[in-house]
C-alpha cells in the first residue's frame, strides 16, 4: 500500500497518486498495489509530494519519500515495485 499526501499532491502537476496508478496500469500491474489518497501528512515539503511505502511484515522496503513527480516519479515507482517482488505469492 501506498498513502499519498491529498494536500501536497492536490495541484495537477503533482499529482504522484494519478501517475503512479497510470504507470502501474501500464506495466500490468492493475490492482496489485494500492495507491491511497489521505490527509495531510503535516510534512508538506515545497514542490514534491509526500508519500509513505507501507513495509510488507518481515521485510525492508516501506519508509517516507518527499517526490518531485516528474524528476523522480521512476525513481520512486521503481521503489513501488519492490513491494511487487517481495510480496508473497497468492495461494
Amino acid at each position: 500500500m501506498v498513502l499519498v499526501c491529498r494536500k501536497c499532491s492536490g495541484n495537477k502537476t503533482l499529482d504522484l497518486r494519478g501517475w503512479l496508478k497510470d504507470r502501474l496500469k501500464e506495466d500490468g500491474h492493475k490492482g496489485q498495489i494500492r495507491i491511497l489518497r489521505v490527509g495531510c501528512l503535516d510534512i508538506c515539503p515545497k514542490k514534491r509530494v509526500m508519500a509513505l511505502v507501507q513495509p510488507l511484515p518481515g521485510h525492508a522496503g516501506g519508509g517516507c519519500f518527499a517526490v518531485e513527480p516528474k524528476e523522480e516519479g521512476e525513481d520512486f515507482y521503481r521503489q513501488v515495485l519492490k513491494l511487487l517482488e517481495k510480496a508473497p505469492s497468492p495461494r
